[in-house]
């Protein structure tokens, strides 16, 4: 009759102690996690950073708006950057609000902008200047992150635990070794061949 081969952990043996059932248990158990729990703790922190960012996308949207500002000194010059990068600089502008008031602030432009030239600044519901609202491409950024944090997390939280199983039980399996050799190692030193 042919043997069964258990591939995840030991077979019957006078050799096998209960600590090598535990370790192959919890192999069995950290594989498991690192084949489904990650990929699905990623998959919801996904969805749950995508709801909340198109939540706090509209929500910017609503609260800010945009007007055209007027530079009212020059920018510095523009500064090449190897990646193909423009370096944006704040530079006083002037602009009229809803209500025709004229306001002053700074807006964020490429170097290089000079004086009297149109911009856009984004203002929130008081009026100040801010940042543009949350774009789709801000949104997939945060789903990105929080799915890689939350996978990455999982896994690495398995791993900890695999490797605190396996230094409790290697400890275990030392001292009972210890134990063991002071029970027999004395009629060992006692025979002589």
């Amino acid at each position: 009759m042919p043997r069964r081969v258990r591939w995840w952990r030991p077979g019957r043996s006078p050799l096998r102690r209960r600590s090598d059932v535990i370790e192959a248990w919890t192999v069995l158990v950290v594989g498991v996690v690192l084949c489904v729990g990650a990929p699905t703790a990623g998959a919801v922190a996904g969805v749950v950073a995508h709801r909340d960012g198109v939540a706090v996308a509209r929500a910017e949207r609503s609260e800010r708006h945009r007007v055209a500002a007027v530079l009212t000194v020059n920018a510095p010059p523009a500064v090449p950057v190897a990646d193909g990068t423009v370096h944006l600089y704040r530079v006083p502008a002037r602009w009229t609000s809803s209500d025709g008031t004229r306001r002053t602030g700074d807006a964020l432009v490429p170097g290089g902008s000079r004086r009297g030239d149109r911009v856009a600044v984004w203002l929130d519901a008081r009026g100040l200047v801010t940042e543009a609202p949350l774009d789709a491409g801000g949104v997939a950024l945060r789903v990105a992150g929080a799915a890689a944090a939350a996978a990455a997390g999982t896994a690495l939280t398995a791993l900890i635990g695999l490797r605190a199983v396996r230094a409790v039980l290697n400890r275990r399996r030392m001292a009972a070794w210890d134990d063991e050799w002071r029970r027999i190692g004395p009629e060992w030193g006692s025979r002589r061949t």
